[in-house]
């Protein structure tokens, strides 16, 4: 075979993945069974920050969510009908301003079943102390530190978040040294 690019074979229906051993690999089986496969249930409403979207970018693609149950993506920051017959992960930053806006979501209503609060890096001790003291205290029925706080980008890649990618893509390349 000469210089050229290898594609691989396209996946059949219902074929499983094969397993990736690399950061992406490690990370998308780690949010799969600490948290997708954690929150029982065929039918979940996942709620993320714009941060914790795009950790999950990274690793996962919109047709893995949909396999493990996820029936609608949405943002915690936009107002919604409550669907009170799903099961609800929440993940975020944990920020003042993400927390509380998961308590206001909260305040008036109780909009779904059960809550599965999963921190993308390490809870600061006067943030969560938020969570107690609101209407969704008696519906959480897990809260996990995911320690996920970063993103691998693998440099043969372009991203359209990468600062200066366009530029990069585009140019020619440099011949090898």
């Amino acid at each position: 075979m000469q210089g050229g690019l290898v594609r691989s074979r396209p996946m059949e229906e219902g074929q499983p993945r094969e397993p990736s051993n690399g950061v992406f690999g490690c990370v998308r089986d780690y949010i799969f069974h600490q948290m997708l496969d954690a929150v029982h249930g065929s039918s979940k409403v996942f709620f993320c920050d714009a941060h914790a979207a795009a950790v999950l970018n990274c690793s996962l693609r919109v047709h893995d969510l949909m396999e493990r149950g996820v029936t609608l993506l949405e943002d915690p920051m936009t107002p919604r009908q409550p669907i009170m017959s799903s099961f609800t992960p929440y993940f975020f930053a944990v920020e003042d301003a993400s927390v509380s806006c998961v308590v206001e979501d909260w305040m008036a209503k109780v909009p779904y079943r059960d809550v599965h609060i999963f921190a993308l890096g390490c809870a600061p001790h006067r943030s969560p102390q938020q969570l107690p003291r609101s209407r969704i205290a008696p519906r959480v029925m897990r809260f996990k530190e995911m320690m996920l706080d970063f993103t691998a980008t693998e440099a043969l890649v372009f991203h359209p978040n990468m600062q200066n990618g366009l530029p990069q893509l585009l140019s020619p390349l440099s011949p090898p040294t």
